[in-house]
């Protein structure tokens, strides 16, 4: 799992043009705090988590699961398209085996019914 919540915070701080000592600031940090969550060390705790995103109107999920640069620049680099590929390929292997498996227990349960019909009738 990709961890985007370092690379979101660096996006922040470019975007807005913050230094990681002013983006700390906001939220009672020190700039030594920020680079450990900005080179992955560490993660701010999830009231951290809630002021970030409150004070940048986003959402938790977009600021923890998902790169914000790409985002709101509208850039999807290649490799990030190829990993998209692999996740609906397997999306669609994962979706044709339930789909089996709904068949099958569709067909066990017709074959219950019979069964019961059968009994009850004796």
């Amino acid at each position: 799992m990709d961890d985007y919540i370092g690379r979101n915070i660096k996006f922040l701080c470019d975007r807005y043009s913050l230094s990681q000592d002013e983006f700390g600031a906001k939220f009672g940090l020190k700039k030594s705090v920020i680079g450990t969550y900005v080179r992955g060390i560490s993660h701010p705790k999830i009231d951290t988590i809630q002021k970030i995103c409150s004070e940048y109107q986003l959402s938790m999920d977009d600021f923890v699961n998902h790169d914000l640069s790409d985002k709101y620049t509208g850039h999807t680099p290649a490799s990030g398209m190829q990993k998209v590929m692999e996740e609906v390929a397997v999306y669609k292997a994962e979706n044709a085996a339930l789909l089996k498996t709904i068949e099958a227990q569709r067909d066990t349960i017709e074959a219950m019914r019979v069964t019961i019909d059968t009994l009850l009738k004796r």
